[in-house]
């Protein structure tokens, strides 16, 4: 294990920089980064913020709740197979209704849009109920493990989640590109869930098969540049999730260039707002993270070893023993981040930042998300929102304030949740702590800064 002088003077190798127009969408050779690793000076904050007046706390309607919580009206945990607080309470957890009808609701009456807070998705069109199912009995429940697992996996890792839980779902049930390029991330993803070693080379083969039948899709009919893009975009998800970065690379390439194109065109209102509200700002996020991970550097020709026990086993490399250990790096790297005088100052931090969401990322993937990473991930958006946006697009603050309401709404919704014991309850609020502190600290001007400390008062009185 190199020390923290080691890591600051690794230097990343030469990216490759394929070209998008020849190879978009193309299977490339996986790469595996070689990390070097460290551990940072234990430098825990504390949160002190003056006492602010009492208000509702903000959360967002749960649509992924078991049916048993959603009936008691209670917040649930979405623990799997069965919720942690209807074992508490001695009930029958019923399990988890499969939310397809959710995606294709009409847009809430004025009086019901005054009463919640806005979101993006509020604006987008709505399609209406397939009168056709999604299709086989094997594609139903790739699309049901999309909507419970997979899609809320990629929400908590920045705003614009709805691009992934709303608007792909939909997208996906009028253009055939767009079902298979999902359905091939579902099963790529619910291979990490199982563990690759039990995974069935029958499933490996689903993954691969869809996601040829969407390239063939893309090749022999005649899409819309819209439908393409966020097939390719979709594709990023699927290589990003697998750790082929140059694949990933040429994906978002060719979603950019579509968009533009897409842009070009004289098209109806509707797709255009689509583009505008949900799509562009997406791709935008996804460079940010995508140049961010870059900062590790890529080895060519290094091939990725094969995995023999995903869960336990999953790639040679560093790792956190704990969320703790893992809140304190990122807390010390928000630091770094913030007295950053000097250009190369904040290029060694991106790329230690780089390591830190190389580990948190595979540590999260290889299990079912819970409230403590998802936790976690919010300081992750805080440290890449104190970043310039020449270095990390749609997460810097400068481009897009959205990353601080992102922060403070998933605060707002995690102080509710029902821990599965005292002492995981405790890391939760410390986290939340800490990424509030962090706000109510660097962003003095934020419309949200105030709703911080509302949070911050009510952490500080659950102890």
């Amino acid at each position: 294990m190199l020390n923290r002088n080691q890591m600051m003077s690794t230097e990343p190798s030469a990216v490759p920089s394929p070209d998008d127009s020849a190879r978009c969408c193309q299977p490339q050779p996986h790469i595996k980064p070689e990390i070097p690793f460290g551990r940072l000076p234990r430098a825990m904050l504390t949160a002190d913020p003056k006492t602010a007046s009492r208000k509702k706390a903000f959360s967002h309607k749960v649509r992924t709740g078991c049916i048993t919580c959603k009936r008691r009206r209670v917040k649930c945990d979405e623990n799997k197979p069965a919720c942690l607080n209807c074992k508490r309470g001695n009930h029958e957890c019923l399990g988890y209704a499969v939310p397809k009808a959710k995606i294709f609701e009409p847009r809430a009456s004025s009086s019901e849009e005054a009463s919640e807070p806005a979101t993006s998705t509020a604006e987008l069109p709505m399609l209406r109920p397939p009168d056709s199912p999604f299709g086989t009995r094997e594609e139903s429940s790739s699309l049901q493990h999309w909507l419970l697992v997979t899609s809320p996996f990629l929400a908590h890792y920045g705003p614009e989640g709805d691009f992934y839980t709303v608007v792909v779902p939909q997208l996906a049930w009028k253009s055939p590109a767009i079902k298979h390029m999902l359905l091939a991330v579902s099963v790529t993803h619910g291979k990490f869930h199982t563990g690759i070693a039990k995974v069935s080379e029958a499933t490996t083969s689903r993954a691969v098969s869809h996601y040829i039948s969407a390239i063939k899709g893309i090749r022999n009919n005649k899409l819309s540049k819209l439908d393409v893009a966020v097939a390719s975009l979709v594709a990023w998800t699927l290589e990003l999730m697998q750790n082929n970065l140059p694949a990933a690379v040429t994906h978002l390439r060719a979603t950019f260039r579509l968009l533009q194109e897409h842009e070009q065109l004289n098209l109806s209102e509707t797709a255009e707002h689509l583009v505008q509200t949900s799509i562009r700002p997406t791709a935008r996020l996804a460079k940010g993270l995508t140049s961010i991970m870059l900062k590790t550097g890529l080895k060519r020709g290094t091939i990725e070893p094969p995995y023999t026990n995903h869960l336990y086993a999953p790639w040679i490399g560093p790792s956190f023993s704990s969320i703790v250990d893992a809140r304190t790096m990122i807390c010390e790297l928000i630091e770094m981040i913030a007295v950053a005088q000097h250009e190369d100052d904040t290029r060694q931090v991106e790329r230690l930042l780089s390591y830190w969401f190389e580990t948190v990322r595979r540590w999260d993937q290889e299990r079912t998300h819970y409230p403590g990473l998802t936790a976690l991930l919010l300081l992750f958006n805080v440290g890449m929102a104190l970043l310039p946006s020449s270095d990390v697009a749609g997460y810097s603050y400068s481009e897009n304030p959205d990353t601080i309401k992102f922060v403070v709404d998933s605060a707002a919704s995690l102080i509710t949740v029902s821990p599965e014991s005292e002492r995981t309850g405790a890391q939760l609020r410390q986290t939340l702590r800490m990424a509030l502190s962090f706000v109510v600290r660097f962003f003095p001007h934020d419309a949200n800064r105030s709703r911080a400390l509302t949070l911050l008062q009510q952490l500080h009185m659950k102890g």
